[in-house]
Order: C-alpha cells, then structure tokens, then sequence
C-alpha cells in the first residue's frame, strides 16, 4: 500500500502562512524541539534541499515552548505555523512605538535644521525592527534568514540617515552637495543589489555567504567592507554631534542626548559582531536603538529640538550688534557673539572656558558702583559702550551665572556731540543777530543822543551862551558814562555767555558775582534741586541768561535798589526764573504807554519768544519789582 499523501491546505493561497520569500520545499529539522515548520503545500514526497556544508539549523529561545510539530503516517514532518508568539517580539517593537511619534513632531517642523534628516532616519530604523521582531517571530530557518536579511538590508540606510541628521543639524549641510550625497547613497545601495539578484535566481543563501551568516553571525567579504563603511559613517556622525557639543553652549544639551544615544546603538552593533549572546535571540542594535529613541524624545520635547525658537535665538545672538558675553558661576566665559569679539578684541577661541581677559577687567561688577560706560578695544579704535549685566537664573532659584551685554554708544555720543555743535553754532550766530539790534536800538539811540548834545553845545558857545551849553555837556557827560556801563555790562554778559559749555549755574553765579562788585548791589542765587538735575538745551539755556542778564541791568539802571535776588526752579516741565529788588517799583499801568518805547523790555520778550518762553513784569510803587520767566526744557517743533 503506498504512503499516504498529508491533506492539502484547503484554504485559499491568500489566506495559507508562508514565509518570505516562499522556499520551494518545506523546511525541516531532524532534531526534537526545534519548533513548528512553516505550512506548505507541496507533497511530503518532494524532497527537501540540503542546507549549505557551512550552515546549522538552530532554534530560537521562544520556539522551546511551542508544540511538536504533527507527523503524518509515514512518520514525516508537516509544517502548519510560520510564526509562533514570543515575547520577545515587544521589545524589538519599542523603538518603532517611540520614535514614529518623534518622526510625526519632526515633520511637522520640518523647515528646522535636522528635521528632515530625522524622518529620514526613522523611517530606516522602523522597517529594521519590524525585521528584527518578525525574525524573533519567525520559526522556520528559511523564514528566519528572509528576515535577517530584510533587517540588514536597512543598517547602512541607517547609518547613512544618522550622518545626514547629525550635519544638518550641526548647521553644516554645506557639506553636502550632490556629490556627496551620490557617493553617500552607493554603499546603502549594495545590499539590496544583492539581495534582488539572489531572489531573481530564487535563493537567499548566497547573500547570506557574502554579506553575513546568522547563526552563527559571521560577516562576508562584502560585509566586511560594507561594515567598514558603516564604521566611518557612525564615527563621524559622532564627531559631528561631539563638535556641536563644545562649539555651541545653545545646542549643548540636544547635541550630549544624541551623542549618547549614538554610542548606545553603537554599542549593541558591536555586541552583535562579536556574538557575546547578552541579548538572547533579540536584536542587540535595535536594543540600543530603544535606548536612543529615548534619547531623542528627550531632546526633542524638554530642549526643544527642532524649535524654530531657539535657532531664531541664536541667530540674533550672532547678528546682535550688542556685544553678549555668556558668563558661569565662577565668572568664567561660556560664549560670545562675534560683535563681543569686535569690541574687545580678542578671538571667542582665547576667551571660552577661561577667566575674564585683560580688556574684561575694567567692567563693573553687578552691584558695584562703576562707571555707566567703559572704553573698550584698541588703542587704536577705542569704543564707548554701555554695560548691562543680568544674572542668570535656573527654574529651581539657584544662579547659573550672568549675562554682559556691551552696547556700543560711540556713534550716539558722536552723533550727540555733533548736534550739540551745530545748536552752539545755531545758537551763536542768533545771539550775533540780537546782539547787532541790541548795539543799534540801545547803545545806538545813546550815541546819537550824545551827537545831539555835542551839536546843541557847539551852537550854544558860538552864540556865547556859556551856560547853556555847560547843561548840554552836563548831559552829555551822563550819557557817555551810562553808555560806559552798558558797554561794561554788555562784555560782561558776553563773557558770560558761554554757558552752554561750562553750564548754566556756573556761569549765572560768575556773572552775578562781578555784576555785584560793579554796582555794589548785594545779590543772591536760590536754585532748586529739580533745577539744579534738570537738563536744559543750550539756546534756551542762552537766551535765558540773556534775560536776566538784562533784568539785572534794569535794576542797576532804574531801581535804586540795595538788593536782587534769582531764583531758579522747574514747573510742570519749564524752567521758572524769578529776578527781585528791593528797589522803588513803578505803576505798570503808568509806564505802560511808553512800553514800546523801552528797549529792555523788549529785547526780554524777544529772546523769551525765540525759545517758547514768557516774561512778565509785576511791581508796586514803593515795593520793588519782580520780573517771572518761563522758558520750557525741551524745544516745541516748529
């Protein structure tokens, strides 16, 4: 009687279990224990080919537990599972629950530095440990080496993608052109050449002799080579995130996680290679891969990754045309932008990790009275800047060191003291213009007064009227001293002029201090603290010494006076002057009539007038006369 046939699988060939790629007869295994075999569909009679003289047939730690496999009645193996649950399976899968979320966040940020690169590299490591939880899986050797090699096919894409993150983020994609990226892709590319020329002649095992064997793990001519590439790629993926790690304090925590992150995957690469067995049937790599997504979700969500705000932020501390310097605890520099560097003139490379620099010396320490602005740079170039300093605090209270901020004002202060030249200049060529009316409409109308007597003398003595001409030079003789002490006051009031420069109190104290010893009046100043902090512009601060130069004047002239006083104060944003005698006083309503006619008067509400300012004149017969001016601090637009 012949052997009987094992049923066919009735089920339709979608739904039949069969690994990848499909052997052409059931796999075997003459030892117990070894599993379950993967369903076919062919006869038991066919028989089955022969493993490679270099390849053993090995069980995996989960196929212990699954059931014998059936046996016909002939007594011959049957397969009717591909794949037996282990749990084992989870921990392969882990890195694909993490790092797919990342990939997500990383494409939704996809214009920063890196971010591009990311989703490139998840999408490399995801299908490697769908590979390696599906080898695990997989009870079938011939199952087991398709997966194998699918995972494989993915470790130089991998290592490929990781170089790729690394330069881009460190903000170095300049590197790479296309060239570069062409000559990146070849290698990463070898391994799937391979594995489709095997499958065209239906056979994985020549992949597996030339690149790597899997049990044990021995790697082949070309995987030598191939893993050699593999080596430089990872070594200077490292290299790139170790310089972003002491090059750029900004980045310095992402940079540390991601470098850690690539000496765990490292790691389990080599525990591979060298078939140590700490990681059972699992994937060692993809084990240190868990371990780096880890890393990656800690860099990407607590620092920010691939934020576009901290890289706008360094960007503006680079191109800041404030000097920043970045100090720790101990007062040692961290970092600086290029325009620190400018200003103090050394190189950042002197500067980092090291005590402050000699051209640091002279700022002032927080809380430390010093000086607001400090010279700085080269003898050659010397810059004015403002220092700013501002202590640098963690999210627990405790210090983390202090932020120095140099602007540079020398262009301001240049520019202010050029303005304050031309308003001198303004202001000088003004006082020329009323200078010029004063001298015609005062010491003028005297001058021609005391032509008028000469002549009126003159005539008088031709006619022999002795008398009347002795009056004529009597007054004469007045008018020429009261013009002597006008011209006197006058250079006095010039002299006096240049308050401006040596400021105003300075100069009003001057002044009265000579006024009083020319005409024996006692006078006194009283100016206010707010007067005395008030900063007031130059032409207004000129016309208003003019005015009280000329009040003064009035007095000596009209007030028989004994004393004066000026006070000084600031109302309401204007400066309030206020000049008393304790001389006769007028009726105002009296001397109104003949106002126009009084030059003093006049020229005050002139020069008031120039400047937005007022005079007013109070006085009472018998009580002095007190003479109120306002000038505003800041001059109104015209």
């Amino acid at each position: 009687m012949p052997p009987r046939r094992p049923p066919a699988d009735s089920r339709p060939p979608s739904k039949r279990a069969t690994p990848w790629p499909a052997p052409s007869s059931p796999a075997s295994c003459p030892r117990p224990g070894r599993g379950t075999p993967t369903v076919s569909a062919t006869s038991s009679a066919t028989p089955a080919r022969r493993a490679s003289p270099g390849r053993r047939c090995r069980d995996s730690a989960a196929s212990a537990a699954v059931r014998p496999p059936p046996r016909g009645d002939n007594g011959e193996l049957h397969v009717t599972e591909a794949y037996a649950y282990t749990p084992y399976v989870w921990p392969m899968l882990a890195p694909v629950a993490l790092l797919v979320p990342l990939a997500v966040h990383a494409w939704r940020h996809r214009s920063a530095p890196g971010a591009r690169p990311f989703v490139l590299l998840v999408a490399c490591v995801v299908p490697w440990a769908v590979g390696a939880a599906l080898e695990v899986a997989a009870v079938a050797p011939e199952t087991k080496l398709g997966w194998f090699v699918f995972k494989s096919l993915w470790k130089l894409p991998t290592g490929t993608a990781s170089l790729l993150f690394a330069v881009e983020y460190a903000d170095l994609g300049r590197w790479l052109g296309r060239r570069a990226l062409a000559l990146l892709a070849i290698p990463p590319a070898i391994p799937f050449v391979l594995v489709l020329a095997a499958a065209s002649r239906g056979s994985l095992h020549d992949v597996e002799v030339v690149l790597a064997s899997r049990a044990p793990f021995v790697l082949g001519p070309v995987g030598l080579v191939l893993t050699g590439y593999g080596v430089v790629v990872a070594l200077a993926a490292s290299a790139v995130f170790l310089w972003l790690l002491v090059k750029s304090p900004l980045h310095r925590w992402p940079a540390a996680l991601c470098l850690l992150g690539h000496v765990a995957t490292r790691a389990g690469f080599a525990a591979d290679v060298a078939g140590a067995g700490l990681a059972g049937p699992m994937d060692a790599t993809i084990l240190g891969s868990t371990f780096t997504a880890v890393l990656y979700a800690a860099a990407l969500v607590p620092f920010r990754m691939f934020e576009l705000v901290p890289v706008a932020r360094g960007s503006l501390f680079e191109q800041m045309p404030d000097g920043v310097l970045v100090l720790d605890a101990r007062g040692r520099v961290v970092d600086l932008n290029p325009a620190a560097e400018r200003l103090l003139g050394v190189a950042a490379s002197r500067v980092r990790g090291h005590e402050a620099p000699e051209p640091l010396a002279a700022l002032p320490l927080p809380g430390a009275a010093g000086p607001p602005e400090v010279s700085l740079g080269t003898a050659g170039e010397p810059r004015l800047c403002v220092v700013r300093r501002s202590p640098l605090r963690h999210r627990g209270g405790f210090p983390l060191g202090e932020l120095v901020v140099l602007q540079d004002v020398t262009e301001r202060r240049r520019a202010e003291a050029r303005a304050i030249d031309r308003e001198r200049a303004l202001a000088t060529l003004h006082e020329r213009d009323l200078v010029a009316r004063e001298l015609h409409d005062g010491l003028g109308q005297v001058l021609g007064f005391a032509k008028l007597q000469a002549r009126a003398a003159r005539e008088l003595l031709a006619r022999g009227d002795a008398a009347q001409a002795d009056a004529h030079l009597a007054r004469l003789e007045a008018v020429a001293q009261d013009a002597h002490a006008d011209v006197r006051e006058f250079l006095l009031g010039a002299r006096a002029g240049g308050a401006p420069s040596t400021g105003f109190l300075p100069a009003l104290e001057d002044y009265l201090r000579r006024y009083g010893a020319a005409s024996g009046l006692a006078t006194s100043l009283e100016a206010s603290p707010s007067f005395a902090a008030a900063d007031l512009e130059p032409m207004a601060g000129t016309q208003l010494l003019r005015i009280l130069q000329e009040s003064l004047t009035n007095v000596r002239k009209h007030a028989r006076a004994r004393s004066v006083r000026v006070g000084l104060s600031v109302l309401e944003g204007r400066v309030a002057a206020v000049v008393e005698d304790d001389g006769d006083g007028f009726d105002p309503g009296r001397e109104g009539a003949s106002e126009e006619g009084t030059f003093g008067l006049r020229f005050m509400r002139e020069r008031a007038g120039e400047v937005g300012g007022t005079v007013r004149v109070d006085s009472v017969p018998g009580a002095g006369t007190r003479v109120a001016i306002t000038v505003p601090l800041e001059r109104r637009p015209s």
